[in-house]
């Protein structure tokens, strides 16, 4: 058995957009997407925290969530 980790840091929300592009925006060189699917993951120490009991490792993370739906979704992450 590992030894227990404690992880404190900063808990973000990743998000990745996937999708067609077929033309840049006209008033910005920016991507237009179509048919975007948009798929989240946590980031910053969250994600060491989520890679280190993925590996098998006892881990407390310790961070600073809101009540908003975006600190909701990295919960249930």
């Amino acid at each position: 058995m590992s030894a227990p980790l404690l992880v404190v840091g900063d808990a973000l929300l990743d998000c990745d957009l996937e999708g067609e592009v077929a033309r840049l925006a006209p008033d910005a060189p920016v991507p237009v997407v179509h048919d975007a699917r948009r798929r989240t993951r946590p980031g910053g120490a969250a994600l060491a925290a989520l890679l280190a009991a993925r590996s098998g490792h006892p881990v407390t993370f310790v961070t600073a969530l809101g009540e908003d739906p975006a600190s909701a979704e990295l919960r249930r992450l």
